[in-house]
């Protein structure tokens, strides 16, 4: 038959668990506040995730303007404020994506 058999290493759901990439560029963005190209860039990629939950873009158009004309005003805590909401809404009932580690 053949050699050696290896073992399974599989884990079960928590090995498997995909990435959440949309929390992800959020930490990103905030990350980013100074660099206003690479703002720009994160919220038109935010604005190509939908959420059913939410029923439409995590970060909406609409949003994202209010978010850069906040900074090109040198408002970053206004801007901070309005990225912190679209991820507390994003979040929410999503305990599996990190609101449980918020606590």
């Amino acid at each position: 038959m053949g050699g050696p058999v290896e073992p399974r290493q599989d884990k079960g759901f928590r090995s498997r668990k995909r990435e959440d990439h949309a929390r992800l560029l959020i930490e990103e963005l905030c990350s980013s506040l100074e660099d206003l190209a690479k703002v720009k860039r994160i919220l038109l990629e935010l604005g190509r995730f939908y959420d059913p939950v939410m029923g439409g873009a995590i970060v909406e158009i609409e949003h994202g303007k209010r978010i850069v004309a906040s900074l090109e005003a040198g408002r970053r805590a206004e801007a901070e404020a309005l990225i912190q909401e679209r991820y507390e809404l994003y979040i929410k009932d999503r305990a599996h994506l990190g609101r449980s580690e918020e606590g």
